[in-house]
């Protein structure tokens, strides 16, 4: 069987004019090179140097070898490089995650910070199921998630976690809303008005609001349902109701409506904590600028 070792024995020689010279520019001891030439022999079935007074030269055959041999040392030093420069690259792409509400706040900031370390991000939104399930099968390497009020989002074994920042519920109300410029108020103010919830009975972020105005004293009345934070604005704009929303889906400064009013609630504990999940295989120090600059993108937000 031809080996690459036998090829750089043939070519040392050639270059080099003896067997030892050879052995000395290649770092083997001489019986080594010796050795891979007579099996580049066996391969040929005819011996490819031969030994004279003034030195060891090529034979017919191991001419015939020699252009062969050192196209295919360069060939396979060229697919050494490539291949290293490959995972090299492979080594300094970060496959990350994050859900949609999040991702216009922090997203923006966050892809800067990984390229600035020099990291190739590759970005995937989607929701809390979709980003457990590819974390679970190591197809992400980070995901930004939360954690539904009190129902912690479930981590696959081996992935590790990191809290970012606790994320409120704010009221918003439309424009003309009696309370819309009111301030703060506790949440039983609003036990008259029809509420914006999710599409499922069984979300638990609207369970939590369930229980939290059953305490305040009353009965929350259903209107519109949406998942779709842009949607419930829309509804209420509409005068359709009004909805609690995270302080990420909140308007930015740049972009304030006038036919929306935002009310902060007092005595009520409605938030989320949103979360970084990491494969263990990601490194400590990229961790860190995740960590660092979504916790900064999101108090921004706040």
């Amino acid at each position: 069987m031809l080996d690459l070792r036998q090829l750089l024995a043939l070519r040392a020689v050639a270059e080099h004019g003896s067997v030892l010279a050879a052995a000395d520019a290649l770092g083997w001891s001489q019986p080594t090179v010796t050795h891979h030439l007579r099996a580049l022999a066996r391969v040929t079935g005819a011996p490819v140097v031969e030994s004279s007074r003034s030195g060891t030269r090529l034979t017919t055959a191991g001419r015939s070898w020699l252009p062969h041999a050192v196209a295919i040392l360069d060939r396979a030093d060229r697919a050494r490089t490539e291949v290293a420069a490959t995972l090299a690259d492979a080594r300094r792409r970060i496959r990350l995650g994050i859900f949609p509400t999040a991702a216009a706040r922090l997203l923006p900031e966050l892809v800067s910070a990984l390229t600035g370390a020099g990291y190739d991000p590759h970005i995937t939104e989607g929701e809390l199921h979709e980003l457990t399930d590819q974390l679970g099968r190591l197809a992400l390497d980070a995901a930004v998630v939360f954690d539904r009020p009190g129902d912690p989002t479930p981590v696959a074994p081996g992935l590790e976690r990191t809290s970012l920042f606790t994320e409120r519920f704010s009221l918003i109300v439309p424009s003309g809303h009696p309370l819309a410029d009111a301030g703060a108020r506790p949440l039983r103010d609003f036990g008259g008005d029809v509420w914006i919830l999710g599409t499922s009975d069984t979300d638990p972020g609207d369970a939590a609001f369930v229980a939290a105005a059953r305490g305040a004293g009353f009965e929350p009345v259903v209107g519109p349902r949406s998942d779709d934070y842009r949607v419930v604005a829309a509804y209420v704009a509409a005068g359709l109701g009004v909805a609690l929303v995270p302080e990420l889906a909140l308007p930015s400064p740049a972009e304030r409506r006038d036919d929306l009013g935002v009310v902060e609630l007092i005595g009520a504990d409605l938030s989320r904590e949103i979360v970084l999940l990491t494969t263990p295989t990601l490194h400590p120090s990229i961790v860190e600028v995740i960590a660092r600059t979504a916790i900064a993108g999101g108090m921004a937000s706040m």
